[in-house]
Formats: structure tokens, C-alpha cells, sequence
């Protein structure tokens, strides 16, 4: 047996038997198939329409920066349209996304040869234009057809790679997926790559070191590494997504691969994201945990994240750009939600989003509310739900009653009942039940890097990051005429004097009023009156912690008892999976999770 191949060696002697020659014949042993499952983060699937028509609308298409500009536009952005369309009930996963190709240069060949032969033609040889595109399309389709990686695995499209957002994971994916082929194939450009020791420097909780001898990477010729992804509708809960991945997992991959003549037992998930939560649910609750050989997390939310607390209040807020990028940056904010308006409805109506606000193992007293008089206050002191997510009656709440329904445009009271109730329902049922199912429960083989900025003292703005949200008061003084009242017509916190602040402010009435006698003397005369505070005026400020920008390093950490191996590094959220670095750390976590993999598994 040969150590390198796995290949069984049986002797045949040839004819004539007198001249003694022998010829031997290897016989290969199939390599196991160990699927890579890409699990992306809250927004990073390709959602459309749910519709029995041939032809669906796309909702949410992420192939370029372009696809998405709409919902940065006033009316096609609004609240009300955001709402109807960013349904879950009303969406499904769009597979329609772009995929680079895995034998891309070649068809890039093809294309620039016909665009080469297509200038030779005069405008009236169309027999001639029309024979070349089908000799194109010929080629083309046979390419794709011959492809090493296709004819060992399945077009990538066939993987689900349409599925996953393009703009952020398009590259990533195919160059994981070239990685993962050259390893198997024990590519020297790769081998090279990882006997050096690795780029990075792991946390001392650590149990593996991810640096590797020549017989480790030689492992890796027993496996086949496809490459899948598993989009879900991050609008719905997760426990939904979970079921979903079971499914993949337990029954379509197997059947996928038997058809292919190949053996599929078990996978590799790797996730971003809220992807983790949807990992961790499968394996710690429906039972997934011996399907799956380990789990690589890259920036998961494990007990949440403020910023899904802010972005209900303020809307989205993306820091660190400079000169255009912060054009960049402002045309992002109002895709993904410029204001509370715009992002609580959606939010309200949206388990999967309503899951990602932190958790009680995230801790207590993060939410702080600090009065004019200097005094602070902290929330919660037990249970974020009752205190924070349900308490409707408070200014703080995460969920602004008025706004859940954006078409309920009159504020009807009873409408407004409804929607809250409905509201209430997802945060007691379906949030709360399945933060509490996975709480502190990971993976026993468990892999993880978070983003954080290395220096303590100065924190780069793209990093800044809510550990806390903070709320700081003022009085706003005036004279007592000019004083407002609260509106009645709404079945939230009853001391708002301006239903209309979306962003960091908030305006009460004032816990006192310190009225003092003053003589006002205009034209008309001099007259008393009294002048005090009118209001106070609470904004939420700016995020100071240290993070990826959305998770801070408190959630992004996993317990050492489930932890082989976590590394920090400065990264930004979204584009975690973009930077060399945490790719590496990827890929030498596969292979170290391939050693605990017996050849007979």
C-alpha cells in the first residue's frame, strides 16, 4: 500500500508466462468526499420573491454595488416598501446570483477569440456571425463540461454558490475552492505555502498550533474538498435555516454524491456571521454535532451584538471611510436602512435580524442612560427582553411601536395593537426560545477568528465598535408657552414629545421643569412669564469599543472548553472572509480538522 496514495498494488503476470515479465496495476481507492459548507452572514444570501411564476423578482441581489443602489433611493428605499418586499414570509433564496466560473480564464479565452474572429465579419455574413457564436457557445460548454473541478464535484453553480452574495464572498469562494483543489492534488506552490509557519499568531487559549509537517498536508490526499454554499433567508429565524442545513447535510448531499459514485458522510462548516448561529443550532439542538467534523467561525455574534439594538433606534452607521469612501459609505447606510424607521420595519417583522440583539449571556447593563444631572442608569439588570425588547412604554425600547407598520400611516390605535403583538410574539417564541437553545453550546471541534483592533489605546476608526450603547441627556430650556406636549395617538412611551426622530435623538419630557419668573419685553410691551426646562433631548453616542465594527470581541469570543484554535486580527465585519490572513487560518483549520479524520471514516 502506498503511503502517498492509498492506492492497493496487485501483481498480474503478462503473456507469454515463459518470458517472466510483470506489469503492476494500481488500483486507486476512492477518496472520501468531506463537503466545505459555506454558511454566509445576515444579508450575505441572494433573496427573491416567493412566486410560482417561471420568472421571479429579484429583492435582494448582491452581484455588484449596483444591484442593490435602489433601496438607497427615496421611494424605492422607503420604509413601507422595505416592509412589503423584505418580507419573510414573502421570500426565498435567490440562486441566481453570478459565479465565477471554475474554468473562468479558459472561457475568458474563448470569448476574447470570438470577439477577435467576430471583427473580420462584414455587417452581412450574419450566417457566418451566427455559425461563430454557436462554435463559442460549443466550446464553452465543453470546457465547462471537461473542467477538472467540475467533472470531480458538480458546477459550482450546482453547489449553491449562485446563492451566496457575490460582493462579498464571490472572490473568497473561488479562490478557497482553487486552494482546496491544489491541496488534494498536493500542489507544490501550496505545499510550500504550508510547511512555512503560519502568517498569524494564535490566542494563548489555543490547543492546536495550525503549523504542519509534510506528512500532514500528505493526509489531505485521501479527501476530496468540494466547496458548497447553503444560502438561507436570513429574514426568518434561524432554527428555520438550521432545518434547512440538516436537510443538506443528512440527505440531499449524500444523494448528491451517490449519484456521483462517491462516498459523503460528513462535512466541514465553515460560517460568517450570523451563519454560526445557524451551524450552532444544528449541531447542539437537532442533533448534527457527529455529521459535522468541525466548524470554522469567522466573526460569529455568539450572545449578539449591540449594533443590531442601535440600528432599531438610529439605523445603520458604517464609520472609517475618508474622501470618497465616505460617499461610499453614506450610499451603504441607506441600503441597508438609514434610519430606525426604515430598519425597524423590517427588524419587527424578522426573526432571524431580532436574534442577532444580544443575548443574556452577552451580560448584563449594557444599554446605558446617563440624565442630565450626570446620573446613569443601566439596562438590563436581568432579562433584556422584558426590559428592553418588550418594554414598549419606555423611550429606550429596541422596538419603537409607531414604527413597526409603516403602511399604518394614521397610527390607528388598534392596528397598532396588532402589529405589536405580532412583534411580541417573535421575541418571546422564536427569539428568546432559540437564544436559549444554544446558549453556550458549540461544536466540541471548534475553530474561530474575530475581528479587533491589536492596540487597546487607539482604535482605528473602521473598528470602532458598540460594546455598549450609551445614551447621554441634556435639559433644552424655553419659556413655558413654548412648552410641547406628548402625543397621545400612539401606544408607546408616553413622555415622547417628537414621534419623528429616526436617528441618535430622542426628545421626553423633562423629569423637572425648575420654572423660574422672567420678564419678557418686546414691542408690544413687557409681560411675565416663567422659562425652564421644555425637554430633554438623549443621544445616542458614538461607538467606542473595540471590534470588527459590529461585533465586539465580548461575543466574538468562544469558550476555551469547545476552542481548538482563535485568532484576532484587525478586520472589518463584511469583508472578514476578503483578508489573506483569516483565509489562511481557514484553510490550515481544515487540514488540521482532516487529521483527526480516519482514512475509514
Amino acid at each position: 500500500m502506498s503511503k502517498n496514495n492509498y492506492r492497493s498494488e496487485f501483481n498480474f503476470t503478462t503473456a507469454p508466462a515463459s518470458e517472466n515479465k510483470q506489469q503492476i496495476i494500481f488500483i486507486e481507492k476512492p477518496r472520501i468526499v468531506v463537503p466545505i459548507i459555506f454558511l454566509p452572514g445576515v444579508m450575505g444570501t441572494n433573496l427573491k420573491e416567493k412566486s410560482t411564476k417561471s420568472t421571479t423578482k429579484s429583492i435582494w441581489r448582491l452581484d455588484d454595488s449596483i444591484s442593490v443602489i435602489g433601496w438607497s433611493f427615496p421611494h424605492y428605499g422607503a420604509a413601507d416598501v422595505r416592509k412589503l418586499e423584505l418580507d419573510p414570509d414573502k421570500t426565498e433564496v435567490d440562486d441566481r446570483g453570478v459565479v465565477i466560473e471554475a474554468s473562468a480564464k479558459e472561457i475568458e479565452k474563448i470569448e476574447q477569440e470570438y470577439e477577435n474572429e467576430m471583427r473580420d465579419f462584414y455587417e452581412d455574413e450574419i450566417d457566418k456571425m451566427i455559425a461563430a457564436f454557436q462554435i463559442k457557445e460549443q466550446k464553452i460548454e465543453t470546457t465547462i463540461k471537461n473542467n477538472p473541478e467540475n467533472r470531480c464535484f458538480g458546477t459550482r453553480k450546482k453547489r449553491g454558490w449562485g446563492a451566496a452574495a457575490y460582493i462579498s464572498y464571490g472572490q473568497f469562494l473561488n479562490t478557497f475552492q482553487q486552494k482546496l483543489f491544489q491541496l488534494q492534488n498536493q500542489s507544490p506552490s501550496i505545499l510550500a505555502n504550508l510547511l512555512n509557519p503560519p502568517p498569524f499568531e494564535l490566542n494563548q487559549e489555543s490547543k492546536v498550533s495550525l503549523s504542519f509537517q509534510k506528512q500532514h498536508i500528505e493526509h489531505c490526499q485521501s479527501f476530496h474538498l468540494p466547496v458548497h454554499v447553503m444560502g438561507y433567508n436570513w429574514l426568518k429565524s434561524n432554527q428555520e435555516s438550521a432545518e434547512q442545513l440538516k436537510k443538506l447535510i443528512e440527505v440531499k448531499l449524500p444523494e448528491y454524491y451517490k449519484k456521483r459514485d462517491q462516498i459523503c458522510n460528513k462535512v466541514i462548516l465553515v460560517t460568517h456571521s450570523m451563519g454560526g448561529l445557524v451551524a450552532r443550532y444544528y449541531t447542539e439542538v437537532l442533533d448534527g454535532q457527529d455529521k459535522v467534523y468541525g466548524v470554522i467561525n469567522g466573526v460569529q455574534p455568539a450572545t449578539g451584538a449591540v449594533v443590531a439594538y442601535t440600528r432599531m433606534k438610529r439605523g445603520t452607521e458604517i464609520n472609517g471611510a475618508e474622501g470618497i469612501g465616505k460617499i461610499r459609505d453614506w450610499i451603504m447606510e441607506h441600503i441597508l436602512g438609514k434610519d430606525a424607521a426604515e430598519t425597524t420595519a423590517v427588524f419587527a417583522q424578522s426573526p432571524g435580524p431580532l436574534q442577532l440583539l444580544p443575548t443574556p449571556e452577552y451580560g448584563m447593563n449594557w444599554l446605558l442612560i446617563t440624565d442630565p444631572d450626570g446620573k446613569t442608569v443601566s439596562y438590563p439588570k436581568a432579562d433584556p427582553y422584558k426590559e428592553i425588547y418588550l418594554a414598549k412604554d419606555k423611550w429606550w425600547c429596541a422596538c419603537e411601536p409607531h414604527l413597526i407598520n409603516p403602511l399604518n400611516e394614521d397610527y390607528d390605535l388598534e392596528q397598532m395593537q396588532i402589529d405589536w403583538q405580532k412583534y411580541e410574539y417573535i421575541i418571546k417564541y422564536k427569539v428568546k426560545k432559540f437564544n436559549e437553545s444554544i446558549a453556550n453550546k458549540y461544536h466540541p471541534n471548534t475553530y474561530a477568528f474575530l475581528g479587533m483592533e491589536n492596540s487597546q489605546d487607539t482604535i482605528s476608526k473602521e473598528f470602532l465598535t458598540y460594546q455598549y450603547a450609551h445614551w447621554k441627556g441634556r435639559f433644552f430650556q424655553g419659556y413655558q408657552p413654548s412648552m410641547k406636549k406628548p402625543s397621545k395617538n400612539h401606544i408607546g412611551a408616553l413622555n415622547r414629545l417628537n414621534l419623528k426622530e429616526l436617528t441618535r435623538i430622542r426628545t421626553i419630557l423633562p423629569s423637572r421643569h425648575d420654572w423660574r419668573d422672567v420678564e419678557i419685553t418686546t414691542h408690544y410691551g413687557t409681560h411675565a412669564t416663567k422659562i425652564g426646562n421644555i425637554n430633554e433631548t438623549y443621544s445616542l453616542l458614538p461607538a467606542d469599543g473595540n471590534g470588527d465594527g459590529t461585533v465586539p470581541p465580548r461575543s466574538g469570543t468562544i469558550p476555551t472548553n469547545y476552542l481548538q484554535a482563535q485568532l484576532n486580527l484587525p478586520i472589518c465585519h463584511e469583508s472578514a472572509f476578503r483578508n489573506e490572513i483569516s483565509q489562511d487560518f481557514v484553510l490550515r483549520s481544515i487540514i488540521d480538522i482532516l487529521q483527526k479524520v480516519k482514512i475509514d471514516d
